[in-house]
């Protein structure tokens, strides 16, 4: 009985209650850092979702997608290789209300593919919910030529989040 009372309390968090946030509370926003993602082959940007609301929870792992100027999807997130589904449990980030997560985008950025192709993604999405959340982007992408272009995607964090409780 010691052993399960000690075990429940080492237990994370599930955001305590707090109800999921909807996508009209929050804000998106890109930033690349000053060319902090930027290296020989390689680009990337960080997402930002502000909490206009009240205090909620985002899930670690929304669906982002990279769209062009006709709103078509150009990339997904890269997937996990064989054996590694379903992966660690990833709990959702508790966000107080006027704080914000990030989540960081990572894409090949030069033809470094034998017969590499490229797609110019113009918009980012982010599926909260059933709602989506755009921001304006200027990307060019590069994947193998007969295969899919994709980024890596980190989980949400709390960048100005709330205290664990």
């Amino acid at each position: 009985m010691i052993f399960l009372a000690l075990l429940m309390a080492a237990a994370p968090v599930n955001g305590g209650g707090l109800p999921a946030c909807r996508p009209a509370q929050l804000r998106l926003s890109t930033d690349d850092r000053g060319g902090d993602f930027n290296g020989m082959s390689h680009s990337g940007i960080e997402l930002s979702l502000r909490n206009r609301g009240r205090d909620c929870t985002l899930p670690a792992l929304p669906l982002v997608q990279m769209r062009d100027a006709r709103g078509r999807v150009l990339a997904a997130r890269r997937q996990r290789p064989a054996g590694m589904h379903p992966g660690p449990a990833m709990m959702p980030v508790r966000l107080g209300a006027g704080h914000r997560a990030t989540i960081d985008l990572r894409w090949v950025s030069s033809p470094v593919f034998d017969g590499s192709r490229s797609v110019n993604a113009a918009t980012v999405t982010v599926r909260i919910g059933s709602g989506l959340l755009r921001a304006p982007l200027g990307a060019r992408l590069y994947g193998p030529a007969r295969g899919r272009v994709s980024f890596e995607q980190s989980p949400a964090r709390a960048a100005e989040g709330m205290p664990a409780g």
